[in-house]
């Protein structure tokens, strides 16, 4: 183990008797991998493209900062 890693037994050790180890040593590593599931899921089969292709945009084409599908995507990626 390296230096930056602890294993320490604190909470429920009546319940829990294995100690709890912490790494943070990958670099493509994620405390969420389910978005990273829909992401990739997302970018085979195009779906916020495909959903923002069925939309109808009505806003002042001047005004707008960011496309349907940027919005869509981080909507649906904050869910």
């Amino acid at each position: 183990m390296s230096d930056n890693s602890t294993t320490e037994c604190l909470l429920f050790a009546e319940i829990f008797p294995k100690p709890v180890v912490a790494q943070f040593d990958q670099r493509q590593g994620s405390s969420d991998g389910g978005a990273i599931l829909l992401k990739a899921a997302e970018r085979g089969y195009g779906l916020i493209g495909g959903l923002a292709g069925c939309l109808e945009d009505k806003r002042q084409a001047g005004k707008i900062e960011h496309s349907l599908r940027e919005l869509l995507a981080q909507r649906v990626f904050s869910i």
